[in-house]
């Protein structure tokens, strides 16, 4: 009967031990569950991007294709894909965009609303907007306004979730998910952190569907004066568009009166745009036409002509400017008294005029010499200079970052240095003796070895 006794209770202890660890096992499983909610929907505090791409094909989330180069003839279908990052809040996703599109006078030629809404741990959302460009759209530069707006948050999305609780606790019915109106959150004190706006330009062109597939668009030819005197120069300028996501280059030459002046290569990183610069002159009065010509491969161009006419009687619009530009001196070391000549080189790069140059050596003013020059001349100003006492001398020019140096050094012989009669290096005596002990030691060792091994 003890016995009988002793096996109950010993059973009842383990009995109470494996409900103690179950209930403690339900706490733990219930807490890692609190806590893999929290982490694992990763929760946005704001969106952290958007951008716009022209494409003529979507399959899906960042993954497109390009449109070549942005221009649509009418009758042709026109398409933006939009992206926003960092949308999601608790496993709920709310994104609006809404599209503005203006032509080139500004006004508005079509708009267009959309809404996505998922349950799922999504962090980046897309829609593209799609239409067939109409006969009425005029050729020009057409402008995209999208704003992108973000319905949820994660203060209204805490709320939520804790009324969800309370809802299967007390028997209500369940909430619904806290979306706001676009106008509450243009309202907001901090609309920032969920209202984006991104811009994007297309272009209508009639001649659009001629062109080849192009990569790089090149256009707006600028002239930075029409009137000029002989030789004054002229700017030229167009802007280059690189329409593809990688970096690459693309070559354009200059023609003046159907004459080729100069060939250049162009680097314009992904889809971004920079100025190409060009500058010509000439000395012929009269009328002169100037191109910009795409000779690079995958590169369209519009319009890049213009007209400039040059008079004989035309002053330069640029005030006198005369730049100095090289200094050179023709000994670097000279005796005591010795003359040295520095040429200090000028260039007007304006009207006719006068200027003034200083010369200083070791910061001290030593010549100042007045320059006339007319203009695009070129023109070498002669100095003449004799130091007596030998020394590092420093010229500099005045206003300029232009210095070198020259020294006045005495000379004097050098006695030639007599022959010393060569001693013949016998090997000493010492080094004799050791080697002569170790071939002995050697010799013995190898004798005993060869006895020993017998």
């Amino acid at each position: 009967m003890s016995k009988n006794i002793s096996t109950l209770h010993a059973f009842s202890q383990d009995l109470n031990k494996t409900i103690y660890i179950t209930s403690h096992m339900n706490y733990i499983l219930a807490i890692t569950l609190v806590i893999l909610f929290i982490i694992l929907p990763v929760p946005s505090l704001a969106m952290s991007n958007g951008y716009a791409r022209t494409v003529y094909n979507v399959r899906g989330l960042q993954d497109y294709d390009l449109h070549w180069n942005d221009r649509f003839p009418p009758g042709s279908a026109i398409k933006i894909y939009v992206e926003a990052d960092g949308i999601n809040h608790r496993r709920e996703v709310a994104v609006d965009y809404v599209f503005i599109i203006r032509d080139s006078n500004n006004n508005i030629v079509d708009t267009a609303s959309y809404s996505n809404t998922f349950h799922d741990y999504r962090e980046n959302d897309f829609i593209t907007y799609s239409r067939e460009v109409p006969e009425s759209w005029t050729d020009g530069v057409y402008k995209v306004e999208i704003d992108i707006f973000d319905l949820l948050n994660d203060s209204s999305m805490d709320r939520y979730y804790n009324d969800v609780a309370l809802s299967y606790l007390n028997g209500s019915s369940k909430p619904d998910v806290p979306v706001m109106s676009r106008g509450t959150i243009l309202n907001l004190s901090n609309a920032a952190q969920q209202h984006m706006q991104i811009e994007k330009t297309f272009y209508i062109d009639r001649y659009a569907s001629k062109y080849p597939i192009d990569r790089f668009r090149v256009e707006g030819i600028m002239l930075d004066r029409t009137n000029a005197a002989p030789n004054e120069p002229v700017q030229v300028s167009a802007n280059i568009t690189n329409t593809f996501y990688d970096t690459g280059s693309t070559n354009l030459s200059l023609l003046l009166d159907n004459t080729l002046i100069n060939t250049t290569a162009f680097e314009v990183e992904a889809y971004s745009s920079r100025h190409a610069v060009f500058t010509v002159s000439t000395n012929i009065t009269g009328n002169h036409k100037v191109e910009i010509i795409p000779t690079g491969k995958n590169t369209a161009g519009l319009n890049l002509s213009a007209f400039f006419n040059v008079s004989a009687e035309k002053e330069p619009e640029v005030p006198t400017t005369i730049y100095f530009r090289d200094l050179q001196i023709d000994h670097l070391s000279v005796a005591p008294n010795e003359t040295v000549t520095i040429l200090v080189t000028a260039e007007n790069k304006g009207k006719e005029g006068s200027s003034r140059v200083d010369l200083y050596i070791n910061n001290l003013l030593i010549e100042e010499r007045d320059v006339h020059m007319n203009f695009s001349e070129t023109k070498d100003i002669k100095f003449n200079v004799t130091k007596a006492e030998p020394g590092a001398y420093r010229v500099t020019v005045g206003n300029t970052s232009l210095n070198k140096i020259f020294f006045v050094e005495t000379v004097t012989a050098t006695p030639t240095a007599k022959g010393v009669p060569g001693v013949e290096k016998k090997p000493q005596l010492k080094s004799v003796i050791l080697l002569s002990i170790l071939v002995v030691f050697i010799v013995i060792l190898r004798l005993y070895l060869k006895k020993k091994l017998k």
